[in-house]
């Protein structure tokens, strides 16, 4: 049985994720003003690039290579600059054809607070509401006859052994790692908006790698070779610390543009 207070805990980060969205948008209009149209197509293009375009990668590669999972250095290599790429070189294309309007420092964290509050909002989503509906029916002893035929035995069975040992804590570092990435992605947004004032689109390749860099690590937790959760967050506390400079940096080259 799944108790009450760790079903609970599964719908904070969801919970949480829609209230730091509302919560950037409201902060930041405050602080510098937000622009409509950057947010919206920040959040869009979060979605396009890489919940579309990204994901049919993956299942393409993952589908060449089914065993990805043992070998985590290759794997991380991968995803890591699947992540650059298709994020930043998103980003570029977004402001250089689409915003060009808005190429201030407005318009960069308008932009940034739509990618990264929808990028919390939409994984939460997709993490939470799957592990939601299998407590919910291994409750009810429904599990294995609904989903007889459709998942593989073994597959199954990782799914129970993950929705029983998953801890409370488990749920809610998801929002401690959410907050702090939302952050990377609005300095990520604004280094690559100096890349487009600047006709400087090394720049871009420079994110674009510091990018990888910051995802290579995680593969090891997604691929089951590291499981100490307080060490991740750590580590992703640390990056969003580095992300509040970055954000506070660009502030001075963009605010008078």
């Amino acid at each position: 049985m799944i108790s009450t207070a760790k079903l609970i805990s599964m719908f904070v980060p969801i919970v949480f994720s829609i209230a730091l969205f509302i919560g950037l948008i409201l902060y930041y209009r405050k602080r510098v003003g937000l622009a409509v149209k950057p947010l919206m197509i920040g959040a869009l293009g979060f979605v396009v690039m890489t919940q579309i375009l990204e994901k049919a990668l993956h299942l393409a590669v993952i589908t060449a290579f089914p065993d990805y999972a043992e070998h985590p250095w290759a794997f991380g290599l991968y995803g890591g600059l699947a992540a650059g790429v298709f994020e930043e070189l998103g980003r570029f294309l977004l402001f250089a054809w689409l915003l060009k309007k808005f190429q201030d420092y407005k318009g960069g964290i308008s932009f940034g607070v739509g990618w990264g509050g929808i990028e919390a909002v939409v994984l939460m989503l997709t993490m939470m509401i799957p592990n939601i509906m299998f407590a919910f029916m291994m409750n009810a002893g429904t599990l294995d006859k609904t989903m007889a035929g459709q998942i593989p035995a073994e597959q199954l069975a990782a799914i129970k052994d993950m929705v029983l040992n998953n801890g409370i804590s488990f749920y809610l570092l998801a929002c401690v790692e959410r907050f702090f990435a939302v952050f990377m992605q609005i300095a990520f947004s604004l280094w690559v908006l100096i890349a487009v004032i600047k006709k400087k689109f090394v720049y871009v390749i420079y994110v674009l790698l510091i990018h990888a860099a910051i995802d290579f690590p995680l593969v090891f937790v997604q691929s089951g070779h590291f499981t100490n959760l307080w060490v991740v967050e750590l580590y992703i506390a640390i990056v969003g610390i580095i992300a509040f400079w970055v954000i506070k940096k660009a502030s001075g080259l963009l605010q008078d543009h």
